[in-house]
């Protein structure tokens, strides 16, 4: 279970509920039958301490595993979780972006279902709120093999170059205000959609802050964030997206 004692004091509980008035945990899921499980758990005993309202969405992408049996168990005994389900794969971009308007609460907080970030970092990216509408994980550590790093390093570069995009781990996860959407309109379906979000959100005139997290290592296979296709389509949207800004 999620390693809450650090919170257990009633001030600080209160405190960050003050922070955290409603949150909806968003979770893209893909062959996570051995991680996603956990992950809700340990999601729903810490938003049900510091959270003042909160529901758990998770969509199962299309998975070749038992992810959807696992998040439907969940849901069966947890009226806080509801679940969409891809009977075939759409891929990262598409997933990810269904969620984000999924939310219903004021908060939307977003984590993988392959466990790399725990549930407590919404402790940390908290304090963010106070001054600020949108909060990004920025991952100091990260566990993953050098040519992700690479890709990671090179995109964001060139996010910098061609969008004046000042932030260093805009794929993390992140915590944000849901009026964002208000204001603005995702129009990229393609792991860009991240990128986008931040960026449009920012030139919408919404303050967008970094605040270090930690990064887990990974324990299942289920992300196609490395696969050619993905990056293609990716820096694609990079560049014919500009238009639209």
């Amino acid at each position: 279970m999620t390693n809450i004692q650090q919170i257990a004091r009633p001030e600080e509980t209160s405190e960050l509920k003050k922070l955290l008035t409603s949150v909806s945990l968003i979770i893209p899921a893909y062959n996570d039958e051995e991680t996603v499980g956990r992950l809700i758990d340990d999601g729903d005993a810490l938003l049900s301490q510091v959270a003042g309202d909160y529901e758990i969405v998770v969509v199962n992408d299309g998975s070749k595993d038992r992810t959807l049996e696992v998040i439907q168990g969940r849901a069966e005994v947890n009226p806080k979780v509801r679940v969409i389900n891809h009977p075939v794969n759409k891929g990262f971009g598409f997933t990810i972006r269904e969620l984000y308007l999924a939310g219903n609460k004021d908060l939307i907080f977003s984590l993988p279902g392959d466990y790399q970030y725990a549930p407590k970092e919404i402790i940390k990216m908290a304090e963010g709120l106070r001054d600020y509408d949108f909060v990004i994980g920025l991952r100091l550590h990260r566990n993953d093999p050098p040519r992700r790093k690479m890709q990671s390093k090179i995109y964001n570069l060139m996010l910098r170059t061609f969008y004046g995009h000042k932030h260093k781990d805009v794929n993390s996860i992140k915590l944000f205000r849901k009026r964002i959407f208000d204001k603005i309109q995702l129009r990229s379906q393609t792991p860009f959609v991240d990128a986008e979000l931040c960026i449009r959100a920012e030139r919408a005139g919404f303050k967008v802050v970094e605040i270090p997290i930690e990064h887990l290592p990974r324990m299942t296979q289920g992300a196609s964030g490395g696969k050619f296709s993905v990056i293609w389509e990716t820096f694609s949207d990079l560049f014919k997206m500009r238009s639209t800004f």
